[in-house]
């Protein structure tokens, strides 16, 4: 059983010649010491294990006696102390209390440090934070961290902005306490996001009609960029309505007739089928060849891979005011495609695959374990979709 005591050592005074007052842990016929942040100006001072001839003695004692319980009801807390050495005893002790002193910031750092997320997912993430500790100090100690707290974050933070951005750093604000809950930072009886969460799911509903998509496939124009913006938007779709950042990846001398690569947005979430793979359908290979450069990849823009979306997307707001496209954007290609493939009568998850979506948690996420969408049936999905556009037929 280990036995604790106040106690200031002769041989460990500081360089200007104070000395610290420790906590010394007796166990296992071992002593091992704490150091508290209680500094006595020399030894005269500690007496019978008591601060002694200063105007503060009352206080300072008081507070080590504090600290004497805390450690104290750490001990009788860990389990099998029997099995510790003393050295490893105080281990745990000063851990312990460590965790119970973590600030929203430090906890914040640990959870990125160890998250397997991408370094943009990163970024967005400390947005999100700095977006929450505007109104929640990053200072706060996790275990101080209230519903009211909590509150208080939603009505400033709601009042500038949209509903879909709010639940998504209150979600990041959930999954940081979690972390510190499962890490043994904080022991919450009832978690302060509790209760107020609203499950928004944002769709945007800016998939084209047949006749629309047709449009965008034949209009010609001399307008800078408008061209260009209808070959890979066309291209996209003919794709099964893949992501510009991922046609920008893949080499076409590579792939042949068969497209095969690895959606961006979810390459470190869980698929049951985690590499899109289908035949090139013949409408798409023209556009490529239009663009393909000498090294197999498409030579979309004179910038950089992280910048073609935002050249896009400039692109896009002239051509849908000039065309009259309200909610046109690049996005609406693979909109289209996942809407016209489903009224076609393809099945969630054959367009699931196609799309590269992740697992999820879906209704559908159990079937996964007895079924397995093929490439042919992509193939299938990509041909049905091609030949439907290409025909006059609508919904």
């Amino acid at each position: 059983m280990a036995t604790l005591s106040l106690t200031v050592v002769p041989g460990k005074a500081l360089k200007d010649g104070k000395h610290k007052v420790r906590i010394a842990v007796a166990h296992r016929s071992q002593t091992r010491y704490i150091v508290t942040d209680v500094v006595l100006n020399s030894t005269k001072e500690w007496k019978n294990g008591k601060i002694v001839k200063r105007d503060d003695a009352s206080y300072l004692n008081i507070k080590l006696l504090s600290r004497l319980d805390e450690v104290q009801r750490i001990i009788d807390e860990t389990p099998y102390i029997e099995g510790l050495s003393c050295a490893e005893l105080v281990e745990t002790i000063t851990q312990a209390r460590a965790r119970k002193t973590h600030t929203l910031a430090s906890a914040f750092e640990e959870m990125l440090e160890v998250s397997t997320a991408k370094d943009t997912t990163k970024v967005r993430y400390r947005t999100q934070f700095k977006s929450i500790t505007s109104v929640i100090p990053d200072t706060t100690l996790v275990s101080h961290v209230t519903p009211l707290m909590v509150q208080r974050f939603m009505k400033v933070r709601g009042a500038v902005m949209k509903p879909i951005t709010l639940q998504t750093q209150l979600t990041l604000l959930s999954q940081l306490l979690n972390f510190c809950q499962r890490n043994g930072y904080t022991e919450f009886r009832v978690k302060p996001t509790d209760g107020f969460f609203q499950r928004i799911i944002a769709v945007r509903q800016n998939w084209l009609t047949p006749d629309q998509v047709r449009f965008i496939r034949d209009n010609e124009t001399a307008r800078r960029g408008y061209n260009k913006f209808r070959d890979l938007f066309m291209l996209s779709y003919y794709l099964g309505g893949i992501n510009i950042i991922d046609l920008a990846r893949i080499n076409f001398d590579e792939c042949g007739d068969t497209l095969r690569y690895i959606r961006t947005k979810t390459e470190r979430k869980p698929k049951v089928n985690p590499i899109v793979e289908f035949e090139i359908p013949d409408e798409a290979k023209p556009i490529i060849a239009k663009y393909k450069g000498e090294d197999g990849f498409l030579k979309m823009f004179n910038t950089s891979e992280n910048n073609q979306c935002h050249v896009m997307t400039r692109t896009i707001k002239t051509y849908r005011e000039d065309y009259g496209l309200p909610g046109l954007t690049f996005y609406s290609a693979r909109k289209s495609f996942a809407q016209h493939a489903f009224m076609l009568g393809e099945s969630e998850s054959v367009i699931d695959f196609v799309l590269g979506h992740s697992l999820g948690s879906g209704h559908n996420k159990m079937l996964f374990a007895y079924i397995k969408v093929t490439p042919a049936m992509a193939t299938a999905c990509v041909r049905k979709v091609c030949d439907f556009i290409a025909s006059k037929q609508n919904f």
